[in-house]
């Protein structure tokens, strides 16, 4: 393994949990600006706009900035206005602002669904149900199964995505982790697209965050036991993540002491 010239990062589970940090997130951060290797974070956070999610993680003692983050929502909304759709959104009110100068009233042509827990219920879902079966194309925003909460695991929009797939046969487009565009856009923006296999990314979630895309694009994938971890997670998928860590800021200090040894040859 060569020097690692940048990072990417998963928020939810890996620097924190709902509202608070996780022990030694904020450190690590600091200790990643300070050693000058380029970052990114990715995240399918869905249940609010970006700007919101910013204010939250610099209120936990993180230092973040707008064009550091690169999330599924914006992802979709990109999709919809190349596309020209007019979508029915399945999101919680504060996420509906990403979309905010883009028309969202009927008649509606697609369907995006992301993490919603007042959307998901049966009007509504039956509302996006006779929208797919008339034709409209179905977007996902991501398909985690699960996520942490303050309080332990609760459901992501995977299964509701997959009840809409499953009742009308069609299938979804999913837009962020882990699919591969989500990453190369990550890359691009460090100018590393040519050079995956020196990044790293850095998730609570081996599937979301470390297979598919990140996988097959030959990324250095590291697990950390935080968030949506269970025990053994790194060992009961097909993808396998190349480290394993405590928590991030461990997985930050690896690939500190790393590039030093590599600078002292």
């Amino acid at each position: 393994m060569n020097s690692i010239k940048g990072v990417l990062i998963d928020l939810s589970g890996t620097l924190h949990v709902d509202n608070k940090a996780i022990d030694g997130a904020v450190l690590g951060l600091k200790k990643l600006y300070q050693s000058g290797i380029q970052f990114r974070f990715c995240t399918n956070t869905t249940k609010e706009s970006r700007g919101s999610l910013i204010r939250k993680l610099n209120q936990m003692g993180f230092d973040v900035s707008t064009e550091q983050v690169f999330t599924s929502l914006s992802a979709a909304k990109n999709l919809v206005k190349a596309q020209n759709l007019r979508p029915l959104l399945l999101l919680e009110k504060d996420a509906l602002n990403e979309f905010s100068d883009l028309p969202q009233d009927e008649p509606y042509n697609a369907v995006v669904v992301g993490l919603s827990p007042s959307s998901f219920e049966y009007s509504k879902l039956n509302q996006a149900f006779r929208l797919v079966m008339g034709g409209a194309p179905l977007i996902a925003i991501h398909k985690a199964r699960y996520f942490a909460e303050k309080d332990g695991l609760s459901l992501g929009p995977g299964g509701f995505v997959q009840c809409i797939e499953y009742a009308t046969g069609a299938k979804a487009q999913t837009v962020g982790k882990p699919e591969k565009k989500f990453f190369e856009l990550a890359l691009s923006d460090m100018g590393l697209l040519d050079s995956p296999s020196q990044v790293v990314m850095i998730g609570d979630d081996v599937c979301q965050d470390l297979g598919g895309g990140a996988e097959e694009l030959g990324l250095i994938r590291y697990l950390v036991k935080t968030g949506k971890y269970q025990i053994h997670d790194e060992s009961k998928y097909d993808t396998k993540p190349d480290q394993v860590f405590q928590h991030f800021g461990e997985a930050v200090d690896f690939i500190i002491k790393h590039n030093a040894t590599e600078q002292g040859k």
